[in-house]
């Protein structure tokens, strides 16, 4: 069972996301404050939530199919897929409060709030599917099985609008995940993604 509800929103990584970069960017003690506030907030603000599946794959061509009948048309996802048996799919999000309150930000014109808390936002949901990633890696390679790296619709020749199937097959409405009619999943700041499982020695590609 995956739990992603324990992340911590990295605070170099948000000064990152907001083009601060860390070498050449001297931050002034009043912003600096005002970035840390706001994160603090978003801490608060958070809900992280994750759901998989996972099922045996054959690949065929551009196709991989999944054991009850899913499939996914894609040869980059057949070339990623490549040699293996197994793939997970998985989707998380931080819950709708903190877009929620980043829009009441833009509301009220707190520009520089709204940018910090949305920035924030993004490397929690970030965070939750790197988290995710890890435990499904950690419990694979005790099993002596290896990873591919994370991918998701959208990317390549894997269409976006076939983001709804994928998540139908996760099972993402469970964690309250829906697309809206651009393909874009609400809350805002959840991410769906892909990850392939092959026998072999453990190696550092996540």
């Amino acid at each position: 069972m995956l739990n992603v509800s324990n992340i911590k929103i990295n605070y170099k990584e948000l000064l990152a996301r907001l083009g601060y970069l860390q070498a050449k960017t001297k931050l002034d003690d009043k912003t600096s404050g005002l970035i840390k506030e706001i994160l603090d907030l978003a801490q608060k603000l958070i809900k992280p939530k994750v759901v998989i599946a996972f099922e045996n794959i054959i690949i065929t061509e551009n196709f991989v199919s999944f054991k009850n009948s899913y499939k996914i048309k894609s040869n980059n996802v057949a070339v990623l897929l490549r040699n293996c048996f197994k793939a997970y799919g998985v989707s998380v999000t931080i819950g709708s409060a903190l877009e929620s309150k980043r829009d009441e930000f833009l509301k009220k014109k707190e520009i520089f709030n709204a940018l910090i808390l949305d920035a924030a936002g993004s490397v929690a949901a970030e965070e939750a599917i790197t988290l995710a990633n890890a435990q499904i890696k950690g419990y694979e390679e005790k099993n002596g099985n290896i990873l591919t790296k994370r991918y998701s619709p959208g990317y390549g020749d894997w269409e976006l609008e076939s983001n709804k199937d994928f998540l139908d097959w996760i099972g993402a409405d469970s964690i309250g995940i829906k697309l809206n009619g651009f393909c874009q999943m609400k809350p805002e700041k959840s991410v769906s993604a892909l990850i392939g499982v092959k026998n072999g020695l453990p190696f550092s590609q996540v």
